[in-house]
């Protein structure tokens, strides 16, 4: 019997219908097969999984299945990819329109290789993951210093076209929408960032809703919903449609712009008001520099991505009505740690997997109007 997985509110739920093991490490990555009842997964134990569900109900591992010659030629591909690097490979993408696959590794690099001849066209340095919008051969790499570089790909040469800096911790996911060219951005700070590309004015959304390191994301355009998967086994469920605002950059100063004290660096004012210096703090939802005292109080703010209680400043705190506080995402807990997840709308599927070995297949009744 599936067991139901806790969440809130109770307007969506994730159902766990099967839990798949028999790796002997962790599983980097699983994939549901369209139109089958049946899960791929990659593990750190160097095997390649090809798992269907038997009339019992259970996922067991194929002793064989056939695959197209795309697919083929795509696994090929993927053995030579390994020599490109110098170390374990943390992100592949195939693309069929250019015939190349592009790849980063933990040794910090991206590179690019036709599947046409087998040669290395190109290499770029700091990179840690990557997505790739095949119309205009554009890659964005993540790299550990919590930047995202957009990258224009020929062969063997690369431009950098801009750097998009947000994340105050390394970047661990990316996700491209290449209808609305949006895109999402997870990293080891807890939060999500959307990157309003196609609208060209930099706009930015900061989403934060996990308590851990975000590691895998999806977007569903048809009933434009994020959702985010973070190391905890935390499951976030945003609502992308509701008009958001954007979090505030946060201001310099040298006092307090509440009540002027100063802070504890401005020397000259300390000695002039004989004070002792106080620490800096921001408001979250006006980004002025203001001292503990002036900001005693917190709150949510999910407009601007807050779901979670932030410092404000007690007279923003104060304008605040309750209805402002009222969540726009849902919270779930997939009781594993979540390194990679992959989604079926059409069938309301969900797989997610991690370092514990464990996979888990879940049907996800996040829009029941329209998974039903």
């Amino acid at each position: 019997m599936a067991a139901e997985i806790h969440s809130r509110p109770q307007s969506s739920r994730l159902v766990l219908l099967n839990k798949i093991e028999g790796h002997s490490d962790g599983v980097n990555a699983a994939v549901l097969i369209p139109k089958e009842d049946g899960v791929i997964t990659v593990s750190e134990d160097r095997t390649i999984r090809v798992w269907l569900k038997r009339d019992s109900g259970q996922y067991w591992p194929s002793i064989y299945h056939t695959v197209s010659c795309d697919t083929l030629l795509f696994i090929i591909a993927c053995v030579c990819v390994c020599a490109a690097h110098q170390n374990r490979v943390s992100d592949l993408i195939f693309s069929l329109e250019s015939q190349w696959v592009i790849s980063t590794a933990h040794d910090k690099s991206i590179s690019w290789m036709s599947t046409q001849s087998g040669a290395m066209l190109g290499r770029h340095r700091l990179a840690n993951n990557l997505v790739y919008d095949k119309d205009t051969q554009h890659a964005f790499v993540g790299d550990h210093s919590g930047q995202i570089t957009l990258l224009k790909l020929d062969e063997q040469t690369c431009s950098v076209i801009t750097t998009l800096k947000g994340h105050e911790g390394s970047v661990g996911v990316l996700y491209w929408d290449p209808v609305q060219r949006w895109l999402f951005s997870g990293a080891s700070d807890h939060s999500v960032i959307m990157w309003d590309i196609g609208g060209r004015q930099g706009r930015t959304l900061l989403l934060q809703g996990h308590h851990e390191k975000v590691q895998a994301l999806r977007y569903l355009p048809l009933t434009r919903q994020l959702v985010s998967c973070s190391a905890d086994g935390g499951i976030t469920v945003w609502n992308m449609e509701t008009t958001r605002e954007e979090a505030p950059q946060w201001l310099d100063s040298d006092s307090c712009q509440k009540c002027e004290q100063p802070f504890f660096w401005n020397i000259k004012q300390m000695w002039d008001s004989k004070t002792l210096g106080l620490r800096q703090h921001h408001c979250r939802k006006c980004g002025k520099a203001i001292c503990g005292k002036c900001s005693s109080k917190r709150s949510t703010y999910p407009i601007m991505g807050f779901e979670f209680q932030v410092r404000m400043c007690d007279d923003c705190c104060d304008t605040i009505k309750e209805e402002d506080r009222t969540p726009l995402a849902t919270f779930h807990e997939g009781k594993h740690n979540i390194g990679h997840m992959d989604m079926d709308p059409s069938r309301g599927l969900m797989v997610t997997c991690g370092s514990d070995r464990v996979v888990k297949v879940l049907i996800s009744y996040i829009n029941c109007s329209y998974y039903l």
